[in-house]
């Protein structure tokens, strides 16, 4: 072996170090990526996860969740989720880089829409499975605020479904002819 060579294997290894330092400086999302992450994508993980606004956040995540179950009887995906909470952007919060790889930005996206909803879940307002599509649900915290918020209601004035009244209060002449249930009897 000679000096040039070594010399030149120590190069390459200080470069792989410091581009690996450079690296781990990047938020934990964007760790696999070589390009710096966008001021808005810092931005909107701080604005999910913070502590003074990530609770808000959550419960618009679980509020969505849950009326998708409601409606298609299946949790939304990631990507239906996040357009959600950032329709004007399709779910992103900010336009990539121009030199970043496709591969790239799948892994940006995934790991960035990942650690938000662990953060989410973590608070208690959302679950789900990994690997399994449309397995977003509530979690816990939002089913035992969603019980003390019915509970709280009044008791006195029901909730009905649609704005129909209540059949055992319409007196028999008061309905109309599509409410008339044919007899048996005839």
């Amino acid at each position: 072996m000679t000096a040039g060579r070594v010399a030149g294997e120590a190069r390459a290894a200080t470069a792989n170090v410091t581009a690996a330092m450079a690296s781990d400086s990047y938020p934990i999302w964007w760790r696999s990526i070589e390009v710096p992450p966008p001021a808005e994508w810092a931005y909107m993980f701080e604005s999910f996860t913070g502590d003074d606004t990530g609770d808000e956040w959550a419960l618009a995540a679980a509020i969505f969740i849950a009326q998708t179950r409601r409606r298609t009887g299946l949790g939304p995906t990631f990507a239906e989720l996040f357009t959600h909470l950032m329709p004007d952007a399709r779910g992103l919060p900010a336009p990539f880089p121009r030199e970043m790889e496709f591969i790239e930005r799948r892994r940006a996206v995934t790991a960035f829409r990942g650690h938000v909803t662990i953060d989410w879940r973590r608070r208690g307002l959302i679950s789900f499975d990994k690997g399994i599509t449309r397995s977003l649900r509530v979690g816990r915290a939002f089913r035992e605020r969603s019980r003390l918020r019915q509970l709280a209601r009044p008791a006195a004035a029901p909730r009905r479904d649609k704005g129909m009244s209540d059949p055992t209060t319409i007196k028999e002449g008061e309905r109309g002819a599509d409410d008339r249930r044919p007899s048996i009897e005839r």
